[in-house]
């Protein structure tokens, strides 16, 4: 259940990353080489190691095609890529400094076979996404950072990419922990919650039972005189 929640939190952040608009789900009417062929298979898929795939249909301007995230392991890998005749491919790799160039075809009646160049061959059948119950967003008001995590996992800061802005999509109430860490010259100040003060404490652990917006607050430290 942690992966495939993990699979729907990395797809937003994927589709975020396309101008904010996403890839949005509609019928396959994508012209190809190959006239009689209408690319039919989108969704979520998972293989017999617990990696998944999900395939989607981007008309984000700037961005049309197919979204092909792959979730091997702790690694992910998602970008935009166009069908050639009857499969789907290109590089997926969303860093512009790498590449992970895939082909996806059909197999069998409803599955998914997926070709790393270079790599491995992996086999997928479909995979329904538990629905998203909740939406806990977690923003920053001044210069700092977040970092979230399931109770007893262990909280960690990014400090090559630091985090301002995060949303959880839950399909079930659930525990987390919420950390805040101030910039140089700034301070922590607080926790709101749907604007109203929540806690003082830098780290915290929070029910979540409903949607709900959480803002770390920060302020400038300013010198004692």
């Amino acid at each position: 259940m942690k992966k495939i929640l993990s699979m729907i939190l990395i797809t937003l952040l994927m589709l975020s990353m396309l101008a904010g608009c996403g890839a949005s789900a509609k019928p396959a009417e994508t012209e190809t080489e190959d006239a009689d062929f209408v690319w039919t298979r989108q969704g979520s898929f998972e293989d017999a190691n617990g990696n998944y795939l999900l395939v989607t249909y981007s008309d984000t301007e700037g961005y049309e095609g197919w979204g092909v995230t792959f979730l091997l392991g702790e690694d992910m890998h998602g970008w935009i890529i166009q069908q050639e005749g009857k499969t789907l491919h290109g590089d997926i790799d969303y860093e512009e400094d790498r590449e992970f160039i895939v082909t996806v075809s059909e197999e069998g009646e409803n599955g998914l076979m997926l070709e790393v160049e270079g790599g491995e061959t992996y086999h997928f059948t479909p995979v329904e996404m538990p629905e998203v119950a909740l939406v806990v967003s977690i923003n920053t008001e001044g210069l700092g950072q977040i970092a979230y995590a399931p109770e007893g996992e262990e909280l960690q800061f990014d400090e090559e990419f630091p985090a301002q802005s995060a949303q959880l999509n839950l399909a079930e109430p659930a525990n987390y922990m919420f950390s805040a860490k101030a910039e140089e010259g700034w301070k922590f100040v607080k926790w709101t919650k749907d604007g109203a003060d929540y806690a003082t404490d830098e780290t915290i652990t929070v029910e979540l039972t409903e949607n709900a917006d959480f803002v770390a607050v920060f302020d400038v430290d300013e010198p004692a005189s």
